[in-house]
């Protein structure tokens, strides 16, 4: 029997990263059936119950070493845990994680991840230096590659994946019909936001919804993929769009939301995941990119850039959501053949993960 530890951001009830890990387990145990699969959590129960799975306390450093020695494979990702834009700790504990897995488990490997060039010099060192020291390096686009080569990494071999939800399929629970059948018969149109910056995107998104379900009789469903964070942000601007929206305010897992974003005419989305979710069955996205990795799901899709969260203009978004609403048969079809694409490309990680196992 192998034994796999993964380390990420798990255990904090953001959806997109929990999606990440139901598709990596579910890609490792097809596999590996007889895999001990082990998470570091910042939540062990809740990600236990949720995944099944053995999971440790991520913050407990004696839990988290003995969880490693011994272990056959790390596994550090997915998602983005080297950028420091949003906390400078943040890449310096999966470092940390890295260098810890080197002395303790058998092989290595940073899994599914999308990389951006950190802010600080430092950070960008300590990047470089570990991850030259690891057995593999798995991706997640095709830029995470450039920026890699960017930083000095090329020790390690690089596969060029995709992030591991696209694996995942709906799952259409009792609670999630019921909440379907709630939103009628209009147009429905998909808003995934989140607190950034001035707050320029979410005004800009919010004024740009009114027009456009003024325009089209649509009606707007608020989608909180990270709560509580979001949950304050769609109740706000589902309170501007007054009767024109609804919020989904249940808790759902990552294959549940997934059927309920399967059934939109479109998605307006800042969150990565909810892009994924809508673009995966064919549902037309409009990114408003807060982050580079929004630029490089565009760019894996054939999407035109997206715009600046930062820089976006209510008239500009407005127009682009009825733009693609409109060639929405079109859309559906170039996000259908593109996801397909990234479907595949998305067993590449775990075929070469364990593949180091052999």
């Amino acid at each position: 029997m192998s034994r796999i530890v993964i380390a990420g951001y798990y255990g904090y009830d953001n959806l997109g990263d929990e999606a990440v890990l139901a598709g990596t387990v579910q890609a490792l145990r097809h596999r590996r059936p007889d895999a001990e699969i082990t998470v570091l959590s910042a939540n062990p129960a809740v990600t236990a119950r949720t995944h099944g799975v053995r999971a440790v306390a991520r913050g407990a450093p004696g839990r988290v070493a003995a969880a490693l020695r011994g272990a056959d494979l790390l596994l550090c990702g997915g998602g983005s845990l080297f950028q420091d834009a949003t906390s400078w700790r943040s890449p310096w504990y999966y470092l940390g994680v890295l260098g810890l897995g080197r002395r303790l488990a058998g092989r290595t490997a940073v899994h599914a991840q999308g990389v951006e060039i950190p802010l600080r010099r430092a950070v960008r060192a300590g990047v470089a230096h570990v991850l030259n020291r690891v057995d593999l390096v798995t991706l997640r686009d095709r830029t995470s590659k450039a920026v890699l080569a960017a930083l000095g990494v090329r020790r390690p071999p690089i596969v060029v994946s995709a992030d591991p939800s696209w694996l995942l399929d709906p799952e259409w629970s009792p609670a999630a019909a019921a909440v379907r059948s709630r939103w009628g018969s209009r147009p429905a149109f998909g808003l995934a936001l989140r607190a950034w910056g001035s707050g320029a995107a979410i005004r800009a998104a919010v004024a740009a919804a009114k027009t456009v379900g003024a325009r089209l009789g649509a009606q707007w469903v608020l989608l909180p993929m990270h709560r509580p964070h979001d949950a304050a942000v769609a109740e706000q601007a589902a309170d501007e769009l007054r009767d024109g929206a609804v919020v989904v305010r249940e808790r759902f897992g990552p294959r549940e939301m997934l059927a309920l974003i399967g059934t939109l005419d479109l998605m307006v989305g800042m969150r990565l995941h909810a892009l994924v979710f809508a673009a995966g069955q064919g549902v037309p996205i409009v990114p408003v990119a807060y982050d580079p990795k929004i630029v490089a799901l565009a760019d894996e899709l054939g999407q035109p850039a997206p715009p600046d969260a930062e820089s976006v203009r209510a008239d500009g978004l407005a127009a682009a959501i009825e733009a693609v609403f409109n060639d929405r048969d079109a859309v559906r079809a170039r996000l259908r053949a593109a996801a397909g694409q990234l479907r595949e490309r998305a067993g590449l990680a775990p075929a070469a993960e364990v593949a180091l196992l052999a």
